[in-house]
């Protein structure tokens, strides 16, 4: 894993999907501009009401020349872990200039 973990404040949505909506984001920003979802997993912790308070981190467990595999939480303002996720992001192709 890097040491490179980005953190963001936010509100917990009313939303059916509310910690995947929240998540999927922050880890495609840490994979890198251009990086396209290959799939995407979510455990569930504790609960939260929605208007709470969280925190999302973020970070890059590790990467290929092709594939960025990264980790993220959603923690409650006094830490607990409302959800987890790893994704896996295709890096996109170098543009190849043929002329």
């Amino acid at each position: 894993m890097t040491d490179d973990i980005l953190r963001r404040q936010t509100v917990l949505p009313a939303a059916p999907a509310a910690a995947a909506s929240l998540l999927e984001p922050v880890l495609a920003e840490v994979a890198g501009a251009g990086a396209e979802p290959v799939s995407l997993t979510l455990d569930y912790g504790v609960v939260a009401a929605p208007g709470a308070s969280v925190t999302l981190e973020a970070q890059v467990e590790r990467a290929t020349r092709t594939l960025v595999f990264a980790y993220g939480r959603l923690l409650s303002s006094e830490g607990l872990v409302l959800a987890a996720g790893s994704a896996v992001f295709r890096k996109p192709a170098p543009i190849i200039n043929a002329g």
